[in-house]
């Protein structure tokens, strides 16, 4: 056991530095609860525009997840200023009611991709805005949104 230890140690600092990651980030929200009006902003910077790369949202949320989706607007700010708009739907929940993600306890992970083989055009520093499109004021039991940007496989 002692033998186990360092050698998975080793293993998920191995992974934990993926030469394909650019950006990863996630935001927790106040009491499990995501206000309508209470955009989640993520920055970072891009300097290979000739890679395409791979944009993933994830999401933690707890067992009192009331809905069977999470409705969100993406807007990617470019550095000279472009906004690209981009609504997704975060499906939550199967057909049957069940959680479509994984979980430990009342705690459930989604990931989902947003963009495959996407073309930053520009150099410099980037700024992602995800907006709340429910249609109630609080969706409760949301407890991380996080974003990751990853040099494309393809």
């Amino acid at each position: 056991m002692k033998r186990l230890l360092p050698l998975l140690l080793i293993l998920f600092v191995l992974h934990s530095c993926s030469p394909r990651k650019v950006f990863e980030q996630r935001h927790t929200f106040e009491n499990m609860q995501w206000n309508r009006f209470k955009s989640v902003y993520f920055e970072f910077d891009i300097s290979d525009t000739k890679s395409l790369y791979d944009l993933s949202l994830s999401l933690r949320h707890h067992t009192v997840y009331p809905e069977p989706d999470l409705q969100i607007t993406i807007a990617i700010y470019t550095p000279s200023g472009e906004r690209r708009l981009k609504d997704v739907i975060l499906q939550v929940r199967n057909a049957d009611g069940t959680f479509k993600s994984s979980g430990m306890g009342d705690l459930w992970d989604i990931e989902q991709p947003i963009y495959e083989g996407y073309t930053f055009n520009e150099k410099g520093h980037y700024k992602v805005e995800i907006e709340n499109r429910m249609s109630k004021l609080d969706t409760p039991g949301v407890m991380e949104l996080g974003l990751r940007v990853e040099k494309s496989k393809k």
